[in-house]
């Protein structure tokens, strides 16, 4: 190189300014793919959370519907005992009175 003195010390002074630039440039890079990685990742957890919330949503319709299936069997059995009670209040009735005693002592 052939550099003496002030030269020298200037030519070492101009090469540690451009390293140290490098790496600064080098950190500004590492912190914006950081910063694309925790993006992506925040994006991968939100989505996570949202299939984990419409599977909730799904299990709950699901439990409501079956509720309603139960409800609507429940009256249905309600329903048929009733019937069945009104056809023995009927029958009773079109007994006379002596088969109804003869009835209730058995």
């Amino acid at each position: 190189m052939g550099l003496k003195g002030p030269e020298l010390i200037n030519f070492v002074r101009e090469q540690q300014t451009l390293e140290r630039e490098e790496r600064e440039k080098q950190r500004e890079k590492d912190k914006e793919n950081k910063a694309k990685e925790d993006q992506r990742l925040e994006k991968m957890r939100l989505s996570e959370m949202e299939r984990a919330r419409e599977k909730e949503k799904e299990r709950l319709f699901e439990i409501e519907r079956a509720k309603l299936e139960l409800d609507q069997e429940e009256k249905a059995r309600q329903e048929r005992e009733k019937e069945r009670q009104l056809e023995l209040e009927e029958q009773e009735a079109q007994l006379s009175p002596r088969d109804r005693t003869m009835r209730r002592v058995n």
